[in-house]
């Protein structure tokens, strides 16, 4: 797509846009949302076209409702939250003004962790998502992610109450310093090329107490700061007693322009991420709509 010349480019990515519009527009008669996780997503104003078709494309290909925490990252506006829950009525927006007030006092005996939560706005996908999920299990789900087909292996972790810590597998690793300095710093092994773009989480393995003991060693060190988050849950993950790991290969993070034919989703990274997100992604979704 990059060596497109830029208007044929710019139209493409247009078309992709009007097809995701189309897309989220209608929605179907499912099965309700499920009774005992909840899914979360930290969304803001210039992802809100993605976030939307994130949700929708999960509820068209999972068959049922979700009632999902939009959790402000302090850009939307109230037109934006109007948007967002008249396409999910039976979700909730979190604002950033009511979320800093409960949060922060939620974290009052973790003061590092308060603290690295007001500096980055992704650290709302590790505090955030923890404090209002309502049950003993929750999801987490970036804006930048489109689903292709029914995500089984996230279903039957759902159904079978399963107290397992799963992320996504990276291409290459990302993490805020070198693994083996982590490793040293925090006295065990972590997992390899963890991606925080879809995560399972039995709340019980986001420890805030080793979220504070991890902010203090790492986080003064970091070689870059924003990918603390998600090197947080991978900590989370390797430290978790009940197990878990990353996400069949099906749950696909690249970097190209296509994805695999047997991706069950796709998170889009790297510099023109939104470029395939809204020309391949977009525009298959739509066409599996019309279908």
């Amino acid at each position: 797509m990059k060596i497109l010349p830029s208007f044929v480019r710019q139209g493409w990515i247009e078309l992709g846009r009007r097809a995701a519009r189309h897309a989220v527009r209608s929605r179907e008669s499912l099965s309700p949302p499920p009774a005992n996780v909840s899914l979360h997503m930290v969304i803001s104003h210039d992802m809100l076209l993605m976030g939307l078709l994130a949700m929708r494309s999960l509820e068209f290909h999972t068959r049922q409702h979700w009632a999902p925490f939009f959790h402000d990252d302090g850009s939307l506006t109230d037109d934006d939250a109007r948007e967002l829950l008249s396409h999910f009525p039976e979700g909730r927006v979190i604002r950033r003004a009511e979320a800093d007030s409960a949060v922060t006092e939620a974290l009052r005996a973790f003061p590092v962790c308060r603290e690295n939560r007001l500096k980055h706005h992704w650290f709302l996908k590790v505090f955030d998502t923890r404090h209002y999920a309502p049950h003993g299990r929750y999801i987490v789900l970036d804006s930048d992610i489109v689903f292709f087909r029914r995500p089984d292996f996230l279903l039957l972790w759902i159904a079978g109450h399963d107290e397992t810590v799963w992320l996504m597998e990276d291409t290459r690793e990302k993490y805020a310093s070198a693994r083996a300095d982590l490793e040293k710093d925090m006295g065990f092994p972590l997992w390899e090329r963890a991606n925080s773009g879809l995560d399972l989480m039995p709340k019980a393995a986001a420890d805030l107490a080793l979220a504070e003991t991890f902010l203090q060693r790492c986080a003064p060190t970091a070689r870059e700061y924003c990918f603390l988050e998600q090197t947080l849950f991978c900590v989370f993950g390797s430290a978790w007693k009940q197990g878990g790991g990353l996400l069949p290969k099906e749950y696909e993070i690249s970097w190209t322009n296509f994805r695999r034919k047997s991706a069950v989703c796709r998170h889009y990274v790297g510099p023109f991420k939104n470029d395939a997100l809204f020309t391949e992604g977009a525009l298959t979704f739509w066409r599996q709509r019309l279908a």
